[in-house]
C-alpha cells in the first residue's frame, strides 16, 4: 500500500531491511544539517562522474556523520544490480573532484521516481538547487511524479522541500506481523467469491482499485494525480508480483475488496503493497475477511512475515491491522512533487536558508 505504487518498488523498506540499517530509520534525516564543510569553498552540482559513485553512494548509505564503509557500497551495488537500479543516475555536489552530498533517483514504471539522499545537509551548500535540476531531469525523462521520504521529526527539510514544490502527502506507518504457522483460508460468505489477476480480469482489477479510491482516507491526496494503469504498473513492480496472490473480492459480478501481495525480492516478507474496499462494502467485516485471506496467501508463499505502509490517519484501516496482529515499526513523511511542465518553476526559499 506503499502510497498507491507511487514508489513502484517498494524499494525503502526492502532497502532498509537489507542494505542499511536493518530497519526503516534507515534513509533517515533526508534533509538534515551537517557540519558547514560546505562553507567557503567552491561547489558544482551535476551528474556524477564514473570515478565519484562509490563516493556519492558512500554518503547516501552513511548512518550517521561517516560515509559508509567500502564493504556496504559493494553491498549497495549488488542489491541496484538485482533490482534493475540504476546507479549511473546519480547527481553530486563536489568541492573540486570530491562530492560532498549526493542525490540518487530511482526511476520506477508507472513515471515516478524515489529520491535517495544522504542523513545529513552540509550548512552553506545548496542541496535544494541540486534537488530543481534532477526534478528538470526526470521531467525530461518522462517522469511525472518525484517522491522524498523523511523522518517525521525533520520539519526543516519538509519546509526546504516545501519550497521547491514539494507537497506532503501523508505520514506512512510502517507495520509487520508473523504469519501464524497454520492458517486456513476464510469461508466466504454466500454469493462472495475471489477472483485472481490475469489479463481477462484486468479491468476488474482497475475497477475494484479506482472504486476503492472513494471516499478513502489512505492518501486522499492522490486522487486523480494518476493514471490507473500508472498505478498498476506501480504496484506490479513493487517486487516480485506473482498474480496467483492478487485478489478481488467480489460479491456476485460487484467488486467489494482488493489484496494484493507481491513478495519482497531475497526475503521472508509479503508485501501487501494494496488493500481497500469499495464503499458498499465497509462496515460489513469484510475488512477482517480479506486480512485472513492476505495472511494466509502470504503462507502460501512459505513466508514468515507480512509487512505493509498506511496513511497514518487512516483510523479504521489501522485498527483493522492491529487487530490482525501488525504492529509498528517505524514511519516516514512522504512528500510529493509533480514534476511535468519543469522546469520554469520560480520558488521562494525560506528566510536564512
Amino acid at each position: 500500500m506503499f502510497l498507491r505504487g507511487v514508489n513502484g518498488q517498494g524499494i525503502l523498506p526492502e532497502l532498509a531491511d537489507r542494505v542499511i540499517l536493518r530497519g526503516v530509520r534507515a534513509l533517515s534525516n533526508f534533509l538534515g544539517r551537517g557540519d558547514g564543510a560546505g562553507e567557503g569553498r567552491t561547489l558544482e552540482s551535476r551528474p556524477a562522474r564514473a570515478d565519484e559513485l562509490h563516493a556519492g553512494l558512500a554518503l547516501i548509505l552513511a548512518s550517521g556523520a561517516a560515509p559508509a564503509g567500502q564493504e556496504h557500497v559493494l553491498d549497495f551495488l549488488q542489491f541496484a544490480s538485482s533490482r534493475g537500479i540504476d546507479v549511473h543516475g546519480l547527481w553530486v555536489i563536489a568541492a573540486g573532484n570530491k562530492p560532498i552530498w549526493a542525490l540518487l533517483p530511482i526511476l520506477n514504471p508507472g513515471h515516478t521516481a524515489l529520491l535517495l539522499a544522504p542523513p545529513r545537509r552540509p550548512d552553506g551548500v545548496d542541496v535544494m538547487g541540486l534537488i530543481e535540476q534532477v526534478c528538470e531531469d526526470l521531467s525530461r525523462r518522462d517522469i511525472y511524479l518525484a517522491q522524498a521520504l523523511l523522518d517525521p521529526p525533520d520539519t526543516t527539510g519538509r519546509e526546504l522541500l516545501g519550497a521547491i514544490g514539494f507537497k506532503e502527502m501523508a505520514e506512512l506507518l510502517y507495520l509487520q506481523a508473523a504469519i501464524p504457522r497454520s492458517i486456513a483460508p476464510p469461508e466466504l460468505p454466500e454469493s462472495f467469491w475471489w477472483q485472481t489477476y490475469s489479463s481477462r480480469t484486468h479491468a476488474l482489477f482497475e475497477r475494484a482499485i479506482m472504486e476503492s479510491y472513494q471516499q478513502s482516507l489512505d492518501c486522499p491526496l492522490l486522487n486523480g494525480m494518476r493514471d490507473i494503469g500508472d498505478v498498476i504498473a506501480g504496484h506490479q513492480s513493487s517486487g516480485e508480483f506473482n498474480p496467483r496472490f492478487w485478489f478481488v473480492l467480489s460479491e456476485r459480478d460487484m467488486p467489494r475488496g482488493i489484496a494484493l501481495l507481491n513478495r519482497v525480492p531475497r526475503t521472508d516478507t509479503a508485501e501487501l503493497v494494496y488493500f481497500g474496499l469499495v464503499p458498499a462494502a465497509r462496515r460489513r467485516g469484510l475488512g477482517d475477511l480479506m486480512m485472513r485471506q492476505a495472511l494466509w496467501a502470504a503462507r502460501e508463499m512459505n513466508l514468515s512475515r507480512l509487512t505493509l505502509a498506511v496513511d497514518s490517519n487512516n483510523a479504521p484501516a489501522l485498527r483493522l491491522y492491529y487487530r490482525h496482529g501488525m504492529q509498528r515499526i517505524g514511519s516516514k513523511v512522504a512528500m510529493m512533487k509533480d514534476v511535468r511542465g519543469m522546469p520554469n518553476a520560480e520558488c521562494q526559499m525560506p528566510n536564512g536558508e
